[in-house]
């Protein structure tokens, strides 16, 4: 606790504001933004392995709030306590820097670049920070999300290539069963949804890389047109989703696999289309 009643001491409108900025890195838009990218536009592989790592690491963090059960900091004496639409749930650990560490440690062990590592590394340790300035984690569940986020970085990505997980049938259904029976023993909202996008996303890989392999065209028009039109349908299909289906489990976990399906099959899919419709009119 004297930990964050100390970092608030420099307590400022302006670092409010700056710290709820900082803490959107660890929140979901950012990784979908950054998968959807990488998928897309860039490098479909990396982004499938971004994606892998990420939804899993997101599944642990979700059991191990269950499992340890430790209260936030709000509420308490002393601590001001911001932006607490993001602050459900138990604490530990913190679900922002696990998310920060699992997106740039990805990109770090994926590509080795010394800026990644540089920026990454402030990146995590910032989302932490603001994690303790907005008083909805303690210390304990920043220094846990950050370093269980880089350590299942490294396992899952061995999983990946181990098993060479694209389009392993047998393993991605073990995977998946192992995602289901967690949310059968620990149903909270957060690993449900997980699952979801998970199903959708492994899936979609398994039938983009049977009927459509799809490779980004390397141009920066092509690759601008594709991110901000997919990302624009991706927003259609989950909104139409969450107000047309009934409020329920079975619901949640149709919109999230729908949307993690569009991901790596649906898009795709339409935008090889679109590029044979182009090199038929040459």
């Amino acid at each position: 606790m004297e930990v964050i009643i100390y970092i608030q001491t420099f307590k400022t409108p302006f670092l409010d504001y700056f710290f709820q900025i900082i803490t959107m890195a660890g929140e979901q838009p950012f990784f979908i933004l950054l998968v959807c990218w990488f998928t897309w536009c860039y490098d479909k592989e990396s982004g499938w392995r971004i994606g892998f790592i990420f939804l899993t690491g997101v599944a642990l963090g979700s059991v191990l709030k269950d499992i340890f059960r430790v209260a936030r900091p709000i509420g308490y004496d002393n601590i001001k306590s911001l932006r607490l639409h993001t602050a459900k749930g138990y604490s530990f650990p913190s679900g922002h820097t696990q998310s920060a560490a699992l997106s740039w440690f990805s990109l770090m062990k994926i590509y080795g670049k010394t800026y990644l590592y540089i920026i990454g590394t402030v990146i995590v340790l910032m989302v932490g920070l603001s994690r303790l300035y907005l008083g909805v984690h303690w210390l304990s569940d920043v220094i846990g999300g950050a370093f269980i986020g880089a350590a299942w970085v490294f396992f899952a990505d061995f999983i990946w290539n181990r098993f060479k997980l694209a389009g392993n049938i047998p393993v991605t259904g073990f995977i998946l069963s192992v995602l289901i029976t967690a949310c059968m023993i620990y149903p909270s909202g957060y690993l449900i949804k997980t699952t979801g996008s998970a199903s959708g996303f492994l899936s979609g890989i398994i039938l983009e890389k049977k009927y459509i392999n799809y490779l980004p065209s390397g141009n920066i028009l092509t690759a601008c047109f594709n991110f901000i039109t997919g990302g624009v349908i991706l927003g259609l299909l989950f909104l139409g989703s969450t107000k047309l289906l009934p409020e329920s489990a079975i619901s949640t976990v149709a919109t999230y696999m729908l949307s993690g399906l569009w991901l790596t099959y649906g898009a795709p899919a339409i935008f090889a289309l679109i590029g044979r419709l182009k090199k038929n009119e040459l």
